[in-house]
């Protein structure tokens, strides 16, 4: 027994197994469809189109080795990098003599007690309101409360806050940070 699935396959498939008479039958099978496409609209856009650009660069204009590697002196390709990788800065450093590098010293002095009072009230508001939901009684009022912390931290936090116009004191420096 025979599965037709594979009787359709045998008579789609070319006669021979060169890859020229298979185009060959294609083109014969859809001539009336390939010749409207060749004729249609966009087909002409395009050719106007293509006319109208000018060459930048013809394969004439190139050698042969840019194909092929006719020299044989160079075996390079565009994935052969040989140079060194930015992976490999602590290797370079110490081969180049890399002894002024000064690691920086970051100062985070003293946190301002405002800025702790606020952040206090803050933390203390957001707890205060999730936890009043678990006193159903005194929801309405503790929740008003801590409310109100929250929003008297969050707002003294945000009003406090301190641009990087602080810390651009040089001409150059276009504010990035690491």
């Amino acid at each position: 027994m025979t599965d037709p699935k594979n009787s359709n396959d045998d008579q789609q498939r070319p006669s021979t197994g060169d890859s020229d008479d298979a185009w060959k039958e294609f083109e014969q099978g859809h001539a009336d469809d390939l010749d409207d496409i060749a004729r249609s609209r966009e087909a002409k856009r395009f050719e106007r189109q293509a006319k109208r650009k000018e060459r930048l660069l013809s394969v004439n204009d190139l050698d042969q080795g840019t194909f092929t590697d006719d020299t044989g002196e160079d075996h390079s390709g565009p994935r052969d990098f040989t140079q060194s990788s930015w992976l490999d800065t602590d290797d370079i450093m110490d081969r180049i003599g890399g002894d002024d590098f000064v690691p920086p010293n970051p100062v985070i002095g003293r946190i301002p007690v405002t800025k702790l009072v606020f952040w206090a009230l803050f933390v203390t508001g957001i707890l205060g309101v999730i936890l009043s939901v678990f006193i159903p009684a005194l929801t309405g009022i503790l929740g008003t409360v801590f409310g109100v912390c929250a929003l008297l931290g969050g707002a003294g936090l945000i009003v406090g806050r301190r641009g990087h116009t602080r810390e651009n004191a040089d001409i150059i420096d276009d504010g990035s940070r690491v």
